[in-house]
């Protein structure tokens, strides 16, 4: 199961929270991330190192660092080369992070901000079954029903929740 992990579902994010919730939720963080490979991106990456706390940032990366990139997490548009009258010259790649810019045009057009559509293009263009967060604010109250009705094969997923589904599809199983 291929499990894409928001920033807002990084174990230092939910951890320096101490109600009852973000314990439960890190507590099923922890025991889906004992069964399963959770996967990020450099999107994520470059969210957690705009944090300006130095030693939230830090923690962010290094949570960041242990998930398994996802394969296709950045498209190559083409390369630029420059060149002077000396026969010297420089190439470089031409790269966008999004790998459907369409895709997340549509996203942000029906509410989404551009960051949580840029996550999301990612999981949707990886092939990901499950987009993990805790941002009920701004993804889960307002835009999980239309997301899961638009991309039927992912599902946006609370960590507690997407545990329970788990611990009651192997007890039926």
């Amino acid at each position: 199961m291929k499990i894409y992990v928001e920033t807002s579902c990084l174990r230092s994010n939910i951890a320096r929270h101490s109600d009852t919730k973000s314990q439960r939720e890190l507590a099923a963080l922890k025991q889906i991330a004992d069964q399963y490979l959770l996967l990020g991106s450099r999107l994520a990456l470059r969210e957690a190192m705009d944090t300006k706390n130095t030693p939230r940032r830090e923690n962010l990366i290094i949570d960041n660092k242990g998930l398994q990139p996802i394969p296709n997490d950045e498209k190559l548009l083409g390369y630029n080369t420059q060149s002077d009258q000396y026969g010297g010259f420089v190439t470089y790649p031409l790269i966008q992070d999004c790998q459907n810019e369409p895709l997340r045009k549509e996203l942000v057009a029906s509410g989404l901000e551009p960051k949580d559509a840029e996550l999301i293009v990612q999981a949707v263009s990886n092939d990901c079954e499950v987009f993990l967060t805790r941002d009920e604010d701004t993804i889960i109250k307002p835009h999980k029903q239309w997301l899961e009705q638009r991309f039927p094969t992912l599902k946006i997923r609370l960590p507690s929740e997407l545990l329970s589904e788990l611990a009651s599809a192997s007890s039926a199983g």
